[in-house]
């Protein structure tokens, strides 16, 4: 009986703090879990020693963000810029970086489309190649854009039927052909 009454006691207690903690108690090293995310999102993750503050920040917003939303960063003169797609609470996680960061000078801005649709197309361009190689077209380079704006290929030849094309095969509308010699390996 005597056991039982401490623990509600204490029980209580733990109640009360939570309560008259307020919102300056909220946990701000994890995000509200919620649909959107698809993989586990974590606290800051520990720094190895040596790491720049910067390499930190760039894993700890790949792990801030859900996969629906982070498209990568950028730097912009002494800024970091965050770049994620406005999804609902982005606000919340924008701050949460900027508590874990305060040494560095960050800006966030909203971007077109999430590393992992970025990811997938280049994925499926680069498994292509053969594809385009037997249509003339040679690709050299495939890579997601870190400001989520798109996928920008350097091919052999650039004309607007490519571009065409492509953005047909891909559903994607949001590629960039670049011109670039193609030297065979």
């Amino acid at each position: 009986m005597l056991t039982r009454r401490i623990g509600l006691v204490a029980a209580g207690a733990v109640a009360a703090a939570a309560t008259c903690a307020g919102p300056a108690a909220e946990d701000l090293g994890q995000p509200e879990p919620g649909p959107a995310h698809t993989r586990e999102l974590l606290t800051a993750p520990p720094a190895a020693a040596g790491e720049p503050p910067r390499d930190l920040l760039i894993r700890d917003a790949e792990h801030t963000y859900p996969t629906t939303s982070y498209a990568g960063v950028t730097v912009d003169g002494t800024a970091l810029v965050i770049h994620r797609v406005p999804v609902p609470g982005v606000g919340r996680l924008d701050t949460r970086l900027r508590v874990r960061h305060p040494e560095l000078r960050l800006v966030f801005a909203d971007a077109r489309h999430p590393r992992t649709v970025l990811d997938q197309v280049s994925s499926s361009i680069v498994a292509d190649i053969p594809y385009w190689r037997a249509r003339g077209v040679a690709v050299g380079a495939v890579a997601a854009r870190a400001d989520g704006s798109g996928v920008r290929l350097v091919v052999g030849q650039v004309g607007v039927g490519l571009a065409d094309a492509m953005r047909e095969r891909y559903e994607f509308p949001d590629l960039t052909l670049v011109h670039g010699e193609i030297v065979p390996a």
